[in-house]
């Protein structure tokens, strides 16, 4: 069984705009893409005391927290990104959760992000969290 250790992960943004073409995000500390599938209920009258269910449509949300740099691209396009309105606010992404290397796990999409938060502590790093609401089906491949 292989393992991996997460210090390798990649996430690389792309904007509508072209300001970003595939840019890594820099000083990454960690994220999170949840895929869920809705269920439709399809129990009818006389069955054993069971429901029986559907797959429904499916989704994704991404969630990420780095190390806030005023001067990095990428961080200000995504305060940007979540100012926006329409086609201008969904990004594509790809992420390598334990790095680029050739056969490792690709996964890819387009997303539209939802909140951009700064915080800053007395005893801390600047840090900012990113959530995006994943549109469209998430791609996954091998790199």
């Amino acid at each position: 069984m292989a393992t991996y250790t997460g210090h390798d992960g990649v996430i690389k943004l792309a904007d509508t705009d072209a300001s970003l073409s595939s840019t890594a995000i820099g000083n990454l500390r960690n994220f999170s893409i949840e895929q869920t599938q809705d269920t439709i209920e399809c129990t009818v009258m006389g069955t054993a005391n069971v429901r029986d269910y559907k797959p429904g449509l499916s989704t994704f949300t991404f969630s990420g927290d780095v190390f806030f740099d005023e001067a990095n691209a990428v961080h200000n396009a995504l305060d940007d990104l979540v100012t926006k309105t329409s086609e201008g606010s969904v990004a594509s992404f790809e992420v390598y959760p334990a790095g680029e290397d050739s056969g490792r796990r690709k996964l890819s999409g387009s997303m539209v992000i939802t909140s951009f938060s700064i915080t800053s502590s007395l005893d801390g790093m600047v840090e900012a969290s990113i959530s995006a609401q994943g549109t469209g089906a998430l791609t996954v491949a091998t790199a």
